[in-house]
């Protein structure tokens, strides 16, 4: 049996799926991959952040994470027009 208080980092054996729409392939070790997250504390607004493959920021909650260019692009776009969407909803109910 495998006590896996003793492994130094079990979350690299974890298993990573793109979040990209209609994608979902698994990462694979030699992958060159991204992570997206959101986050509206800094700047009081939702943020969208961006940046290369890491273990550390992978494994937080909320993070996306992503195959490569293209999967990261739609999904940005997605983040883009539910802001404009929700922007254009509290602009109509405010009339």
């Amino acid at each position: 049996m495998i006590n896996l208080g003793n492994l130094k980092n079990p979350a690299a054996n974890s298993f990573y799926r793109c979040a990209g729409p209609n994608c979902g392939i698994l990462k694979r070790t030699n992958d060159r991959w991204w992570l997206m997250w959101t986050s509206a504390v800094n700047f009081n607004q939702p943020v969208l952040y961006l940046c290369a493959w890491d273990d550390e920021i992978a494994n937080r909650e909320g993070t996306i994470h992503v195959c490569g260019e293209l999967c990261a692009q739609k999904l940005q776009s997605q983040f883009m027009g539910n802001i404009r969407e929700s922007q254009l909803r509290r602009v109509s109910a405010s009339r």
